[in-house]
């Protein structure tokens, strides 16, 4: 069995060794079902690879209203994290100042829910959020390559919703790519609860 690193940096490496496309171009993988990166399920829209930045294709799955029950449920989020792997810290990414801007973005994208990460009252498991990110970068010269893959939930079900997506650049701008990337990505969590609320959105957890 293949660790879990070489599945996720396979398709990596085959951005590496792939000629580059012109600007504006998208690169191509195979068929979703056979990334080892993206699990069956997924909330989240594919994406797929662009130079020195990441192009989202909009998702043309409906998700089943099961699918949206453990969103509706929560009403306090933990701080979320991140972990960095492969080459990603001596690319000079930090994982203290990602999960400071992840946790910033959060709060201001989950405004509707929550202003801090504070727990004044006991809440069940599955009332409590949880959101988790994993980034890899492949390479220490261009083009390096990055792979960043979110999970979020409650804490009986910490992978309701995934989201993961693939992208490449130069070696000072990954910083801002992994940044941009985590934005969006919250971004989706951020409307895919929101919907899972449905017309109560607005209105805060008591």
């Amino acid at each position: 069995m293949r660790s879990w690193y070489s599945l996720y940096t396979a398709p990596l490496l085959a951005m590496l060794f792939s000629p580059a496309p012109s600007d504006g171009q998208s690169f191509h993988f195979p068929p979703h079902d056979q990334w080892p990166v993206v699990r069956a399920g997924d909330a989240g829209p594919r994406t797929v690879a662009g130079k020195d930045e990441t192009h989202t294709e909009p998702s043309t799955k409906t998700a089943p209203e099961s699918e949206y029950r453990p969103a509706r449920e929560i009403k306090q989020f933990t701080a979320p994290t991140i972990l960095l792997r492969g080459t990603a810290v001596d690319l000079g990414l930090d994982n203290h100042a990602l999960t400071s801007f992840l946790e910033t973005q959060f709060l201001g994208d989950f405004a509707f829910l929550q202003d801090d990460f504070a727990f004044d009252k006991t809440y069940e498991t599955w009332e409590i959020g949880l959101f988790a990110c994993e980034a890899w970068t492949v390479g220490g010269h261009y083009p390096i390559a990055f792979h960043i893959e979110c999970s979020a939930g409650s804490m009986d079900e910490p992978r309701n919703w995934h989201y993961a997506t693939l992208g490449y650049g130069p070696k000072d701008k990954i910083g801002d790519l992994v940044r941009k990337t985590l934005d969006t990505i919250v971004a989706e969590y951020a409307a895919f609860v929101r919907k899972a609320r449905g017309p109560n959105e607005g209105v805060r957890a008591g």
